[in-house]
């Protein structure tokens, strides 16, 4: 039973790194006003009827895979991070924030695995697991911050894919941002279902330890030192 015990908790430890690389990790969707010059000219392009929302997922192998030289190359379309405008670097700290939680959750899935390969700690697996699945709400919660001014428009979605895609200077780039501006609105921002996967992953761990250390006969259960 013990080695059984092992096995399930470091697999399930295991399981939240393809978790995180293969489901979504992002979802976005934005929306083009009906009524705006941007989506009568696009609305002209498309052989079928346009559809106003558009969803974006990734995940985060994706993410990295679009992630060159300092450039983000989505689509067909590169976007600089040097052109990024100052005013969406507002609340880059919950993102940072919301990164953090994310790596130590994953810090406490190679604990929890280190735990079940060469200890038997079943609080400390219980604590870690608990710890694990905080992390991963803490880390949506702090992106929901992130998000927050996109979502309400308080940042314009826009104008960094016009200057991202047509540059600051000349007619064309005034008349582009004319265009885009106001017209692209972000209607989802947010973390995806690898999050979520993984908070319930640690969630798991977390019970089944529980499970297993209730069920122990009293004399198999670690014994504490008794103080001198």
């Amino acid at each position: 039973m013990k080695i059984l015990n092992r096995i399930v908790t470091f697999l399930l430890a295991l399981a939240v790194f393809p978790a995180i690389a293969t489901r979504v990790i992002l979802r976005l969707v934005l929306s083009i006003a009906e009524g705006s010059t941007a989506y009568t000219l696009l609305s002209s392009f498309m052989e079928d009827t346009l559809n106003n929302a558009i969803e974006f997922t990734v995940s985060f192998k994706e993410i990295v895979g679009y992630i060159q030289n300092g450039t983000f190359s989505f689509s067909g379309m590169n976007f600089s991070f040097d052109k990024i405008p100052t005013e969406m670097l507002v609340t880059k700290n919950w993102f940072i924030a919301s990164c953090v939680f994310l790596a130590l959750a994953l810090l406490i899935a190679i604990i929890i695995m280190g735990c079940a390969l060469f200890a038997q700690a079943h609080k400390t697996v219980m604590c870690f697991g608990a710890g694990g699945a905080i992390c991963c709400f803490a880390a949506i919660g702090c992106f929901s911050r992130f998000a927050r001014p996109f979502v309400t428009g308080e940042i314009d979605i826009a104008k960094f894919l016009g200057q991202s895609l047509l540059g600051d200077d000349g007619f064309i780039a005034s008349l582009g941002s004319s265009v885009i501006s106001g017209a692209i609105s972000v209607d989802i921002l947010q973390l995806g279902n690898a999050v979520i996967t993984m908070a319930i992953i640690f969630i798991a761990v977390t019970l089944w330890t529980l499970a297993y250390f209730i069920t122990l006969p009293t004399e198999a259960k670690p014994k504490k030192a008794k103080a001198k």
